[in-house]
Formats: C-alpha cells, sequence, structure tokens
C-alpha cells in the first residue's frame, strides 16, 4: 500500500499553534512512512519530506473540497492507494468527507482515513486568537459556521466550494 499524507491548514498564517502542529504531524508521519505530503501554504513542512503544495494565493486559502480534488488528482499521479489527514480535530470531519467525496468523484480506489496523532491533542487546543481568519479563533465562531455546512446539502456546498 503506498500511502500519502494531506495536510489542511486551520486559519493563517503559518505561524499559529494549529498549523504548526499540523505541519509537525504531516511531517513526522511522512518521515515515518516514507511518504509524501500534499498540502497549503499556511503549513510548513519540514526539510527532507517530499512535499506538493496546493495551488492558491497567499492569504486567500482555497476551500476544503478544492484541495481534497487537488489531493486526489496528486495522488493519482503518484498511485497512492491510501490518504491519511491531517486536519485540526474541529476540521477533520469535513475534510475527511471532502476528500472521499473527491476520490468517488474520481473512480479512483483510494482509502482515506485520519491520522490518529490528531486525537492527541483536545479539540478547544485548535482555536487560535492570533489567526487572521476569524472563523477558526474560537469554538463559537467556528461551530457558527460549521453549523450550516454540515446542513447544507452537498450540491450546494459543492457550488460555494468551487
Amino acid at each position: 500500500m503506498k500511502v500519502g499524507i494531506v495536510a489542511f491548514a486551520f486559519g493563517t498564517p503559518e505561524t499559529i499553534l494549529a498549523n504548526r502542529r499540523i505541519a509537525e504531524i504531516a511531517s513526522n508521519k511522512a518521515r515515518e512512512l516514507n511518504s509524501r505530503v500534499y498540502t497549503q501554504l499556511d503549513i510548513r513542512i519540514e526539510d527532507g519530506v517530499k512535499v506538493e503544495y496546493a495551488k492558491e494565493k497567499p492569504g486567500n486559502p482555497p476551500p476544503t473540497l478544492r484541495i481534497a480534488r487537488g489531493a486526489v488528482q496528486w495522488a493519482k499521479r503518484y498511485r497512492l492507494t491510501e490518504l491519511l489527514v491531517v486536519a485540526a480535530k474541529p476540521h477533520l470531519w469535513r475534510a475527511l468527507r471532502d476528500l472521499r467525496r473527491a476520490v468517488r468523484e474520481a473512480g479512483t480506489p483510494i482509502e482515506v482515513q485520519a491520522c490518529p496523532e490528531i486525537n492527541s491533542y483536545p479539540e478547544v487546543s485548535w482555536f487560535c486568537l492570533d489567526s487572521t481568519q476569524d472563523r477558526v479563533r474560537t469554538r463559537g465562531a467556528w461551530n457558527k459556521r460549521e453549523r450550516i455546512l454540515k446542513l447544507l446539502p452537498f450540491f450546494i456546498y459543492e457550488v460555494l466550494a468551487s
């Protein structure tokens, strides 16, 4: 089984604790499995790890679904058969859902799993007042947006995320 790591940022910039933690988990897991990483500009993967960054404009991160679709194309290019997701615990449900959806759309047999190291940190510890994105500063701000995204039919979510 060829495994790749997909790491989703949780806010901006790269210096906030959540993104440093995601980068560390992804880097360590990639070294452990001798694999590569697909991620965003705000996740600074450690030297010596093969990494590809999603196309994005600095300061304007793409939606989760767009990152997931890019990750699936990347996985196909490298003939990966499993993807481990590294994301902040509050973001994990959507990162997994979108990546699994992108796999189905591509019609490719890639397994998608959460990286277990994410569970080493309590959910509340992922929020950061230093983020430049309001929605990841507090659980309340995050939940207000996520409740809407959970209730939204996927075809509408897909239009918003494209």
